[in-house]
């Protein structure tokens, strides 16, 4: 799968480490909403996050912990899902977008149900990076089909 992260990681130009970081928080931060999203997060939930930063995002293990615990405390400070997907705009093409949605759809099915209310979150943060409701459904799809 394509790393959503690669301009960040494999430009040849230098790119400030708090750039990275900020994108890197803001893609947590939506991921764990999502996870938040049912009023509890399943260890299944977590696992899938962390599976995600490891393997999509190329984030070490050593540091996965530590960004997830600033992304809580992002997202609780947090009064809206605008600032974290004002920095996603910024920053990401539509593929990388795309690829964002369907990370969240991962953490949605991690526990074998799919709240509404993590739906809800889904759609609004897909609404809020201009992914039309057919990639929004489609990414959907995708993720539920590789799962069974």
């Amino acid at each position: 799968m394509k790393n959503i992260f690669s301009k960040f990681f494999n430009k040849q130009e230098v790119i400030e480490e708090k750039e990275v970081d900020k994108v890197v928080s803001a893609c947590i931060s939506l991921m764990i909403e999502v996870s938040l999203a049912d009023q509890s997060i399943d260890e299944s939930e977590i696992e899938s996050l962390k599976k995600t930063l490891s393997n999509k995002f190329n984030i070490e293990e050593a540091q996965i912990s530590s960004l997830i615990s600033a992304g809580k405390e992002s997202q609780e400070e947090s009064t809206s899902l605008y600032e974290f997907t004002r920095v996603i705009n910024d920053d990401f093409s539509f593929e990388e977008k795309y690829d964002l949605i369907k990370s969240m759809w991962e953490i949605a099915f991690a526990d074998g149900n799919v709240d509404k209310y993590e739906e809800y979150v889904i759609r609004k943060v897909s609404d809020l990076i201009y992914i039309s409701h057919e990639e929004f459904i489609k990414a959907k799809m995708e993720v539920k089909n590789e799962d069974t």
